[in-house]
């Protein structure tokens, strides 16, 4: 009997499974989150001044407005402005060309020319005897905040030299002179457009002149390498668009150093290359192969870009020296590549060139260049590297003979001073037929600013040519003139506040790359990102299927769109789901397509007053500005001067970074209100607001400090009557379109908090772009989030913000959003109100709230507030998203940087070995001997041996890289969901019920403690390397791209007579040996 009893008591045990009961009462879930939404609801809308708001609106709707933006008028508006912006621009540099030209012109030159010049690295310095160094003397400097507090000469410009240039050349002093008549047309320029900031000339010879005159500071570095002619603006501005095909020799002749500095001269050309060219690089020895595999496509040439140029420089690393050289070979593969790209291409419009690399040729290989350029079509330029010239007449008849220039670049200190010549070789046929080639160049950093906001610029220049009759067929070129224009400019004619709540402008260049966008991050910490100036447009508005709005802007199109629209907010730490309508259209005369972005409901409408404090000539109307002081204005200025202040009194401040007036330095980031006030101060008195004043956004500002100035007291009264620091409210605030922002703080509490220190932008902050996302009638809650792995606050100390939006309709037209309000209050008071319910209360059930991308803001365990949800308890975020409680989004960061440490081994093991020591010491001298004799340069010396020092360094590496994010969007439609996860233990099925908190953007969970056995793995919050499933292709993908439309490859007055030469040095029987030794050495 007992056998039988125990059977099938085992059997049971095998058959038995856990059931799925329901530990969870979904109705008690439902009527805690009402509960907690309506008493917190009812708590906003007491403390943040809502309702006293918008009454004080609807008092004020008299001289109110509500506009309806037609966003197609107003991108063409803007973009007009920008246009005669720009153009202003232009036309100072064309005031430089023709001064420029004109000075040479007049100008004999000189053989033996002495000429003192203020010499921007010498200025001001002075020798042991306290005398002022030569090319140096003293050179007052001021500081000025219209260029960003460094100091400066305005009213004399200087020059800096290169090291690689001797500043006492006769044809650098003879340029130097002819454009120090370029001074007074320097001023001019400034006095009739003050918001102009540095103007310069590059010479082609090498020398900067810059304007304002500056100090010029190196920095750490030992060597002045600014070698303007280098620089994008000057390279665009010399050439035409080109198809570059770089041949070098990697045959058994170039092993050894040969081979080192063909690379570097390589690598050198490679970065003279821009966005509107295309190349790639063959190597040859008796086969020809292509130094990139993955760009190894018959027919295929692929943009200069910064990904592009980085790849191909990267992959000289690989070349090896051996086999011999078949020119014939090299150069027929040379030349096939350029006639399939131009078949199978539209870009191919423009200039062609082959630049051979070699240290020699036995024969001219007439025969290919009669077969595939008879017609010249194809420029060709030779670099013979070292100091033999054996092999030099074949070379150099190869570039005399197509158009091109041949250069002998004896050592890596060659390099610079030689590569960019070709430039000035292409340059002729624009010379000659004297066409001014306006560019403009892709954003980039001023190294000098010292604040990101002003540190964005773009270029634009023109070349200079030389106009002398007897020089007029030889096309030369005398340099390019530059004018940098602050992003910060463009901005001003495209303020936020007037394309309603949350649009934005961007713009983009003919390549697709960014000029401006607000998710253009050119920064990673203080360290600026290598290619910040070629993001392109499709990695940033990733919603744009097919590169629909792109490939139009691209295309010079006017036209709209409208796109559901996922983006990255928050410092990548929240995604926004938006439906954004794009305006877009083409600013005339430039490579720039410029757009606006409107976001439903509320990005449509805009409010408007009929009363101005500020005509549209800026003249000031005392009554508005000062009605309550009016007595004794015009004849008592410290009258007017309280009643201006008055109006700023209290806890007021404006937006940190709108251009409301052209502010300095200090006032930019410490003293705008203050810098406000005295504007206003004075604009009185002078009756004119200065002109460097936006008058349409003070006017808007000044509204809301009017409508707004009664807030404060209804705060304080709010905080007398009812109770709030029983309730733990800190702060009340609110936040204007127009930038302004108060707050009242709770006497009881810490009353030297200041809002604005956290919050200084309005409606570029959390509380405020989120409020409106969330919409009308709604609270949005937020904790400071715990991202990085950082230990989150003492719960004591968490602040909770609450926000709500505040707007305004006037005649069934709107409602359009005037402004956000909100208050502060401790966590912990938060979360009693989340425990006071009998659900959460329970020791059977833990709460959780979250908020509307998964977020924990409250938990009973504080230390997990901050958290997304997926750090402790991965299973239940995993079962939101399975059941479509959240939705996944896994977004691409194409901005990314990654870091990598390189850790060198270390010489322990062998530092204590005397014979070790004494080779090594014997090998290095001797490899520097035999360096110095092959290369015979003071800097390539100097340059080895520092080298040498820092390579035993560990070093911090940064790359750019494409990361992978994951984010997560409630949907609010899933709810209410009360569910089971199956999986969770092997013993129980963890129960859980989500409901939505009314009025809010949060949700709570209530789910049955007694099972709960999450792993101890948790959700990686960090950014993860991105790698697409075929790099390569990818780099292969050539996105649309506009060329600019002008051209100049031919000419047939171009006189090509002067194509370079070198002289010839016998080889030395010592070096010969000495590099044999090298090599010997080497291989031991």
């Amino acid at each position: 009997m007992m056998a039988k009893i125990w059977l099938v008591l085992v059997s049971f045990m095998f058959i038995w499974k856990p059931q799925t009961q329901a530990t969870i009462d979904p109705q008690s879930v439902a009527e805690a989150a009402s509960d907690f939404g309506n008493e917190m609801y009812d708590l906003s809308i007491k403390f943040s001044g809502r309702d006293f708001l918008k009454q004080q609106f609807d008092l004020s709707s008299d001289t109110l407005n509500v506009k309806e933006i037609n966003g197609t008028q107003m991108v063409l508006d803007i973009a007009e402005k920008v246009e005669r912006m720009l153009d202003n621009k232009v036309k100072a540099v064309e005031k430089l060309v023709d001064a420029a030209e004109r000075a040479n012109f007049d100008q004999e030159y000189n053989d033996s020319l002495e000429y003192e010049y203020f010499n921007a690295l010498l200025i001001n310095d002075k020798d042991n005897n306290g005398d002022y160094l030569p090319l140096g003397g003293e050179f007052i400097l001021t500081p000025d905040d219209h260029f960003n507090g460094i100091e400066v000469n305005l009213t004399h410009s200087t020059v800096q030299v290169p090291t690689n240039v001797y500043n006492m050349g006769t044809e650098v002093l003879n340029h130097i002179k002819f454009t120090d008549e370029l001074d007074s047309t320097f001023e001019e320029n400034y006095r009739e457009d003050p918001t102009l900031t540095w103007q310069y000339f590059g010479s082609k010879t090498g020398f900067f002149r810059n304007f304002p005159g500056i100090k010029w500071d190196l920095g750490e570095a030992d060597f002045d390498e600014y070698d303007c002619r280098k620089r994008p603006w000057y390279i665009s501005a010399a050439t035409s668009p080109k198809d570059i095909v770089i041949l070098i020799d990697k045959s058994g002749s170039m092993l050894g150093i040969l081979l080192e500095i063909a690379k570097h001269t390589a690598r050198t050309i490679i970065d003279t290359l821009g966005d509107d060219d295309f190349f790639n690089v063959l190597a040859f020895n008796d086969t020809t192969s292509y130094t990139e595999p993955c760009f190894e496509n018959e027919g295929m040439l692929v943009q200069a870009n910064a990904d592009n140029r980085k790849i191909l420089k990267d992959s000289l690393d690989n070349l090896k020296a051996g086999g011999l050289a078949e020119f014939g070979i090299g150069l027929k593969d040379a030349f096939e590549l350029l006639d399939k790209y131009k078949e199978t291409t539209i870009e191919s419009e423009c200039n062609q060139a082959i630049i051979v690399i070699t240290d020699g040729a036995s024969k001219r290989h007439e025969e290919i260049f009669e077969q595939y350029n008879e017609d010249e079509r194809v420029r060709v330029f030779t670099y013979l590297m070292g100091r033999e010239v054996g092999g030099a007449e074949a070379i150099k008849w190869m570039a005399c003979n197509n158009k091109g220039y041949y250069t002998q670049i004896a050592t890596i200190a060659d390099v610079d001073e030689n590569v960019s010549k070709y430039i000035h070789v292409l340059s002729r046929p624009m010379v000659i037929k004297q066409i001014y080639n306006t560019i403009w160049t892709n954003v980039y950093m001023d190294d000098a600013a010292s604040d990101e906001g002003l540190a964005l610029m773009t270029t634009v220049a023109q070349p200079v040519f030389d106009k002398k009759n007897d020089t007029a067929e030889k096309g030369i070129l005398l340099g390019v003139v530059g004018v940098d224009v602050p992003i910060v400019e463009i901005l001003k004619l495209t303020p936020v506040y007037k394309l309603g709540a949350r649009g934005y402008p961007f713009a983009i260049t003919n390549n697709g790359y960014i000029l401006f966008h607000p998710d253009l991050r050119p920064k990673w910490g203080d360290e600026i990102k290598p290619n910040y100036n070629s993001v392109d447009l499709a990695e940033v508005e990733l919603s744009d299927a097919n590169d629909t709005m792109r490939n139009a802007m691209i295309n010079t199109l006017t036209g709209e769109t409208k796109i559901e629209s996922v983006m990255h907010t928050s410092n990548l730490t929240r995604i926004s789901v938006r439906n954004n309508s794009y305006f877009y259209t083409f600013l005339d005369e430039t490579p720039f397509s410029f757009a606006i972005v409107l976001v439903e409901p509320f990005g449509f409408y805009i409010l408007e007053s009929t009363e101005k404090y500020f005509d549209d000539n800026h003249m000031p109307d005392t009554d508005k500005l000062y009605s309550d002081f009016d007595v004794g204005l015009e004849n008592n200025a410290s009258v007017l001067r309280e009643a201006i202040d008055w109006r700023f009194n209290g806890n007021v401040t404006i937006a940190r970074y709108w251009p409301y007036c052209s502010w300095s330095t200090e006032e930019n980031k410490y003293l705008r209100k203050v810098a406000l006030v005295e504007r206003l101060y004075f604009s009185v008195l002078d009756t004119e607001l200065a002109p460097d004043c936006d008058v349409d956004m003070i006017n808007h500002l000044l509204l809301d400090l009017t409508i707004t100035e009664e807030v404060q007291n209804h705060w304080e009264t709010k905080y007398a009557a009812e109770d709030a620091t029983g309730s733990g409210i800190l702060t009340s605030f609110l936040g204007m379109r127009s930038g302004l922002s108060r707050w009242y703080n709770n006497p009881d509490f810490d009353s030297a908090y200041s809002f604005s220190e956290d919050y200084s932008e309005t409606i570029e902050e959390d509380y405020y772009w989120r409020a409106v996302e969330l919409g009308n009638d709604s609270i949005l809650y937020s904790v400071p989030l715990v991202t990085d792995g950082s230990t989150p606050e003492i719960n004591s100390t968490i602040k909770v913000t609450a926000s709500t939006i505040v707007t305004f309709t006037k005649n069934g037209v709107g409602p359009t959003v005037v402004g956000t309000v909100g208050f502060q209050m401790l966590w912990d008071e938060l979360a009693s109100k989340v425990m006071q319910s009998q659900t959460c209360n329970s020791e059977n059930i833990d709460c959780l709230l979250l908020d509307e991308n998964g977020y924990i803001l409250f938990s009973e365990d504080e230390t997990q507030v901050g958290s997304p949800l997926g750090k402790p308890y991965l299973r239940l975020m995993t079962e939101l998203v399975n059941v479509s409680v959240y939705q996944k989004y896994q977004l691409i960061d194409y901005q990314g940087m990654c870091s990598e440490t390189e850790v060198f081994s270390s010489a322990g093991s062998t530092i204590f070995d005397p014979f070790f020591s004494i080779t090594a010491m014997v090998s290095w001298w001797f490899h520097q001997f035999v360096m110095f004799l092959v290369q015979f340069s003071v800097y390539d010396w100097w340059y080895s041996s520092t080298v040498h020092a820092e390579y035993l360094q560990p070093q911090i590496f940064s790359f750019p890289c494409d990361q992978s994010r994951d984010y997560f969007k409630l949907k609010p439609e899933s709810l209410p969901f009360t569910g089971f996860i199956e999986e969770a233990c092997d013993s129980c099925k963890l129960n859980y019920s989500i409901h939505e908190v009314p009025k809010s953007n949060l949700v709570l969970v209530a789910m049955d403690n007694d099972c709960n056995c999450d792993p101890i793995e948790q959700l990686d919050i960090t950014p993860t390397d991105y790698n697409s499933t075929d790099e390569c292709q990818r780099l292969k993908v050539q996105r649309h791209r506009r060329r600019p439309p002008q051209c100049f490859n031919n000419d047939i007055e171009e006189d090509s007579s002067d194509c370079g030469g070198a002289s010839f040095i016998k080889p030395s029987l010592l070096l010969l040996l000495a590099c044999f030794c090298l090599q010997h050495l080497r291989m031991l």
